[in-house]
């Protein structure tokens, strides 16, 4: 692995795992302390805050064109919509197969949002829609998305993808969760405007909760009493057909997202001026590229650099394995727990 793609991984993990233990020590202190109050409080010092003074002070970026803050067209704002209700009819889809799934093996999905349920409406939509649309975006579809520019856009929109999902905390949940944020990415990667990512996110999130306020006196989604007098292959069925439905709305919000470019910006050259700029490379990178041409004095400095460059990415490595090994133990206690919870 080269040395830029090494540092941006070693970034992007330190970062992730920053977020992690703040969201679990802070989060929580928050949270006891203030109860709901505390939730957005916290979502905006870690997930808002933080990118951005990684942004200035780790990455050493202008923070606009790094987290894609560019400007959409109203055709790009109704298309970004659009994703958002057919990605989110496919989470849907994909969740009832898995909790069809796992009611096969007498496990019973949890509902870890229930608590939001008592609070007022207005709060529900600041905690549960609003803020989370727009700090984990920054977070994710910005930071993120932005610094794994140099692994390229499949493995950076993956990667993205699959830490926004465990981000959740949860296995269960970790599939269908992982899917959204990859076509969250995808979309902001083609568009290069993170708007897109916050107005789906909104939009999944709003349908989710609303349907959950509405409904919450009529039926619970993980409450599978009714399906006990279904024969075995009946259930089978039922999770193939919801499968099914979840792998066709990925197609077409596969196809969908394929329909967004730098056109459905409302300033194209302006972001694919700062764009450019973005991706030159510093006076060092080139200097060390350039050292056969440079006079033996001037090769004698390069080396030196080489020297030190191989130094810190040694560092650089330690530290990633230390930060990733630490985000795996964390996740791995907290499907642990979740595990034990819904085959308890």
């Amino acid at each position: 692995m080269s040395f830029e793609r090494l540092t941006s991984v070693v970034r992007v993990i330190s970062f992730y795992f920053t977020a992690l233990m703040l969201m679990l020590v802070v989060g929580g202190i928050l949270q006891v302390e203030l109860g709901l109050v505390g939730i957005p409080i916290y979502q905006v010092l870690i997930y808002l805050l933080l990118p951005i003074l990684f942004v200035r002070t780790v990455e050493r970026k202008p923070i606009k064109p790094f987290l894609r803050l560019n400007m959409l067209t109203f055709k790009g704002v109704a298309k970004a919509v659009l994703l958002g209700v057919t990605c989110w009819f496919m989470v849907q889809q994909l969740s009832t197969a898995l909790i069809l799934l796992l009611h096969q093996f007498d496990g019973e999905m949890i509902q870890p949002y229930d608590f939001l349920m008592d609070a007022p409406v207005w709060l529900l939509a600041i905690v549960g829609m609003l803020i989370p649309a727009i700090v984990e975006e920054v977070s994710f579809r910005g930071y993120v998305l932005g610094a794994l520019r140099p692994l390229g856009p499949v493995a950076a929109v993956v990667a993205t993808g699959l830490l926004f999902g465990m981000l959740h905390m949860s296995l269960v949940r970790l599939i269908p969760l992982s899917l959204l944020g990859m076509v969250w990415a995808y979309v902001v990667q083609r568009t290069n405007s993170i708007l897109p990512g916050m107005i789906m996110h909104f939009v999944n999130n709003g349908i989710a909760l609303g349907l959950t306020v509405l409904l919450s006196n009529q039926v619970n989604a993980a409450d599978l009493s009714v399906t006990e007098s279904i024969p075995a292959l009946g259930m089978w069925l039922m999770i193939g057909l919801y499968g099914s439905m979840a792998v066709g709305a990925g197609i077409g919000a596969f196809f969908l997202a394929r329909s967004f470019s730098p056109a459905d910006l409302a300033h194209p050259a302006e972001a694919l001026a700062a764009e450019e700029a973005l991706q030159q490379k510093p006076d060092t990178e080139l200097l060390l590229e350039q050292a056969v041409e440079l006079p033996p004095e001037y090769r004698a400095m390069s080396q030196e650099l080489a020297l030190l460059r191989e130094r810190r990415r040694r560092w650089l490595v330690t530290g990633g394995v230390l930060a990733g090994l630490g985000t795996l133990l964390v996740y791995g206690f907290a499907v642990y727990q979740e595990l034990s919870v819904v085959f308890g």
